[in-house]
């Protein structure tokens, strides 16, 4: 596939990206006009003429001015233009390659099929291209057949299923062609940022998949040199696995390409799909039992094979087999390949049989063969999805719900897919509602309760997405009552709350590094309730320390609730030691900040490379107690020995030191660079018993309790100026609660 000696000059490029829609500002993205602007300067740079490529955007009015000056003659993305160009003047070129790149929204239309939304999408009226019909229109005499020798497809949007209710308001996508393929040699490599049901990614105003892409495309043509697309995708494929194992990622691309070597036929580009491990004793036996049951099932009406074969095509990523009326062996088969097969593979049984009871043993077997599944496959894609629509922010508050309802349960970091995957996994009694349905109903009932969540916004809109799919598993598995009394429940515990004003609230004080000899400092103030921040602050000039204690003073006690308000200071690692917990409130009277609020530091440096062992270490702050708290020997003074020490120790969710003050830089250094979120100190001059009194001040108890713990011994260190908590320390540093920005991911 490397071909040093292409002419550039003879690729053309077609680029759609559709930022702006008709709809609700819901529908807006930002990135797909910066994705496109990439590909379209790595193809000048590689030589093809500004000529050649025909660029159609709708943008979002913040990135008119960048396509305007990268491209004065772009084109809408409107529909009409949109066949314009791929129906009368991609007849007319003359070319040895084609790139074709679309970026925008996407979702699962009647049928199963792709559809690529166009800019007149409405919310009751979602209108958009057939992506299928596209790769067939390729290879029809509609592009000159001696011409055009290679395509490259790449389409960067979701091809999400949505909710019943908004399912409804898809049409039937667009057919540009129905003429017959008659041009079968022609390569054609189609690059997906997802498969079916799944949702493509933005990150920091561009496209995951687009990004990782680009990168990999522009490494492998240094000198001009065409890119071997089979590299390409082995980078784009290492690339998204460490995504998925380092930070949760549950993005999965794929490709497919078609050419006459393969008769035609599209098949996985890359490593082969991956069957699972070898099947243990037990597994062989579950394999056996549900292939039995499979059969019989197969047996009672010719043509059932084939039927169950087409429905599971939709929702499946893999090639199905070969035959056109598969046996049970290759049904199931092709099951385990796939996440949530098994069950699925036995729901389309039941779709296609509804008087014909699923037997027990094969049931089981799904148990054994794919333990802890019990999602169909389009209902876990679907769940994944609706997380993946939520803030940060939302997506924590969906954990702290579940943690919530089902008190105890250890959960992994907050990302959709692993959250998803916890929930499931959890002990499904029969008869009994499945306890991911009780958090979700629970979550659902909070966000769409006034006061407590986003009200009418785009929170509200997921949570009412979120009950319409608990819903329907609900009354798949014959729960529909249990579900509607489990949210009769929630929503009058979520009332209850709301009227009590219980709701995550917090003040968040970036404090910049001093200036003028350490006695001047920058600062900002934001108040946090729920979803909604309210900036309190923003002070340029470099002011006095006594000047921001007093400007904190005054917004504290107008934003900030005593005992309640939790107050984070997010310093650079040389202040970690500042006393802010001892600043003064003066009004009405003296007393300690740490007296009134739970009081926390925290600090950014390193997190972004180490995001990772941070999540991870978080993870195991849920469930656990001040006893599991790692108690770092005091003679350890050098950020390599602390660090060695640490990684030896990687599920611990936290320190306790007793250091003394001297090498204390040199611990902070190490503890955050190991991902520590859980640091426990005393500020002042060390003194002998340091660690038999730190011990006895945190006492034995939920971990998550420790600032408040914290709180109660500073307010008792006010009525006693020798008690020893005044100067208790603590590092509270939660990932998925970061200073006010803007939205890290959203989903095309």
């Amino acid at each position: 596939m490397r071909e040093p000696g292409h002419d550039w000059r003879r690729t053309h490029a077609v680029i759609v990206a559709v930022e702006q829609y008709r709809g609700s500002d819901d529908w807006t993205l930002d990135g797909p006009v910066k994705d496109a602007l990439g590909i379209r300067s790595w193809l000048a740079g590689l030589g093809v003429p500004p000529a050649n490529i025909r660029l159609l955007a709708s943008p979002k009015e913040e990135n008119r001015a960048a396509l305007q000056e990268a491209d004065p003659g772009h084109r809408a993305a409107d529909s009409g233009t949109v066949r314009e160009v791929f129906m009368d003047e991609l007849r007319r070129i003359d070319a040895d390659w084609l790139w074709i790149y679309w970026a925008g929204h996407g979702v699962q239309a009647p049928g199963g099929r792709w559809s690529l939304l166009y800019p007149e999408t409405r919310d009751t009226d979602m209108r958009g291209l057939d992506a299928h019909n596209l790769m067939s229109l390729l290879r029809t005499e509609h592009l000159p057949r001696q011409g055009v020798q290679r395509v490259t497809v790449v389409i960067d949007a979701c091809w999400r299923a949505l909710p019943a209710r908004a399912h409804e308001m898809v049409a039937d996508p667009e057919n540009l062609t129905r003429k017959n393929e008659v041009n079968r040699d022609r390569e054609i490599f189609w690059m997906r940022a997802c498969g079916p049901g799944a949702v493509a990614k933005n990150q920091q105003g561009a496209g995951v998949f687009s990004s990782v892409l680009l990168g990999q495309l522009a490494a492998a043509s240094g000198g001009g040199d065409a890119p071997d697309l089979g590299r390409v995708w082995q980078g784009v494929q290492d690339e998204f696995r460490r995504l998925h194992e380092e930070e949760g990622l549950r993005q999965f691309p794929t490709v497919h390409v078609s050419d006459g070597t393969r008769d035609g036929r599209e098949v996985p580009l890359g490593p082969p799909v991956p069957t699972g491990p070898p099947l243990d004793e037990p597994g062989r036996r579950a394999h056996g039992k549900l292939a039995a049951s499979v059969a019989g099932l197969l047996a009672a009406e010719p043509g059932r094979a084939a039927r169950v074969l087409v429905r599971l095509a939709e929702e499946f990523t893999t090639a199905p087999p070969v035959t056109e009326s598969p046996s049970a062996g290759e049904l199931v088969d092709w099951a385990l390949a796939e996440h949530h097969g098994a069950v699925t593979l036995l729901d389309a049984l039941a779709q296609e049989a509804p008087g014909e009871p699923v037997p027990a043993p094969a049931q089981g077997a799904c148990q054994v063969l794919q333990p802890g599944r019990w999602l169909l496959r389009a209902e876990y894609d679907a769940l994944v999805a609706l997380l993946d629509r939520l803030t940060p922010d939302r997506l924590a508050d969906f954990a702290d719900a579940a943690r919530a309802e089902l008190p105890g349960v250890a959960l992994p970091p907050v990302a959709p897919g692993p959250l998803a995957d916890a929930l499931e996994e959890l002990l499904r009694t029969p008869h009994q509602l499945p306890q991911l349905l009780r958090a979700v109903e629970r979550f659902a009932a909070a966000e769409s309760e006034p006061g407590t969540g986003t009200g009418a916004g785009a929170g509200a809109g997921t949570a009412e997405a979120l009950r319409e799919w608990s819903l329907g598993c609900a009354v798949r598995i014959g729960l529909e009552g249990a579900l509607r009394d489990r949210r009769a429940e929630a929503e009058e515990r979520a009332a209850s709350a709301a009227a009590a004003g219980a709701v995550d609230e917090r003040v968040q004080i970036r404090l910049h590094p001093a200036v003028a000899s350490g006695r001047l400092r920058a600062y900002e103030v934001w108040a946090r309730r729920g979803d909604r921040v309210e900036s309190l602050a923003t002070v340029d000039t470099p002011a006095p320390l006594e000047e921001i204690q007093r400007g904190v003073d005054e917004l504290l006690r107008t934003h900030a609730r005593s005992q309640e308000t939790l107050v984070e200071f997010f310093v650079a690692a040389a202040d970690l030691e500042l006393d802010v917990h001892c600043w003064p409130l003066t009004t009405p009277f003296e007393r300690s900040l740490g007296t009134d609020y739970p009081v926390v530091v925290r600090c950014g440096e390193f997190r972004a490379e180490q995001r990772h062992l941070w999540l991870r270490r978080w993870q195991a702050v849920e469930g656990a107690s001040t006893d599991d708290l790692y108690r770092l020997p005091a003679h350890l003074v050098s950020s390599k020995h602390v660090y060695g020490d640490l990684q030896a120790r990687e599920d611990v969710p936290g320190v306790v030191m007793t250091t003394p003050a001297r090498a204390r830089p040199e611990v902070f250094t190490a503890c955050l660079f190991g991902g520590v979120p859980v640091l426990v100190w005393h500020g002042a001059h060390e003194r002998d018993g340091a660690e038999a009194e730190l011990e006895a001040l945190l006492g034995t108890e939920s971990l998550r309790s420790l600032p408040q713990r914290l709180r109660k011994l500073r307010s008792a260190s006010d009525a006693d100026a020798a008690h020893p908590g005044r100067h208790l320390a603590l590092l509270w540093d939660d990932p998925h609660r970061p200073l006010p920005g803007p939205l890290d991911l959203s989903a095309p």
